[in-house]
């Protein structure tokens, strides 16, 4: 993983965490009176594939009461989110040496605190999946990067939280990856504790 030229971040529970967190999509079709006519899955697809815009106009009218009458809900939950402690430190000093991008799976307004975070100033594109209509591991929202930079697989590293979105979604890509793992205790080798190990990383693990 010596040859790494681009480094790209998941967001949440990666570089920013909800403290109170309300899962406030999932409450809005609990309290609705038939699931919005769909499934559970279908729905959060949706909801992550699409614009606020776009999914006001996709489903029922129902959808958007409810959105506007829990709204308070959702403000809290975006209010509590902060940045992990070594973010900002290590996005800085890797910016130096690497490209830096960002792929997130996540409803439209969940992206608001990256801006009044001012990280969106450490990364040279984000791609989220609302604007996308891709959905990690979905192999076109990371060919996005590929795209953009150029660069071969393995001159690619993610890093993220998720084994199913960001660890099999590099996999299928051929990409190095990074998990991140803060709450229990690391059994993999390619596990770090926080960001900060991720140079150490670069320079002795080789992809297996």
């Amino acid at each position: 993983m010596n040859n790494i030229k681009t480094i790209v971040f998941d967001l949440y529970n990666t570089l920013i965490e909800i403290k109170e967190s309300k899962h406030f999509f999932l409450k809005l079709f609990k309290t609705s009176q038939n699931g919005f006519g769909m499934d559970t899955s279908t729905y959060l697809q949706l909801v992550m594939k699409n614009d606020l815009n776009e999914l006001r106009d996709i489903l029922p009218s129902e959808f958007s009461a409810l959105y506007d009458k829990k709204l308070p809900d959702l403000e809290q939950e975006l209010n509590s989110i902060v940045i992990y402690e070594e973010v900002i430190n290590v996005l800085e000093d890797l910016k130096k040496d690497f490209r830096i991008f960002l792929i997130s799976n996540l409803a439209s307004p969940y992206k608001e605190p990256v801006f009044y975070n001012n990280l969106d100033q450490y990364f040279e594109k984000m791609v989220f999946s609302c604007d996308y209509g891709f959905l990690k591991p979905d192999k076109e929202i990371f060919k996005e990067i590929e795209k953009l930079t150029s660069n071969k697989p393995n001159e690619i590293l993610m890093v993220g939280d998720s084994f199913k979105s960001d660890i099999v979604g590099a996999k299928n890509m051929e990409w190095n990856y990074l998990r991140i793992n803060r709450y229990t205790p690391i059994s993999k080798e390619y596990e770090i504790k926080n960001l900060n190990e991720i140079k150490k990383h670069i320079t002795m693990y080789k992809k297996h």
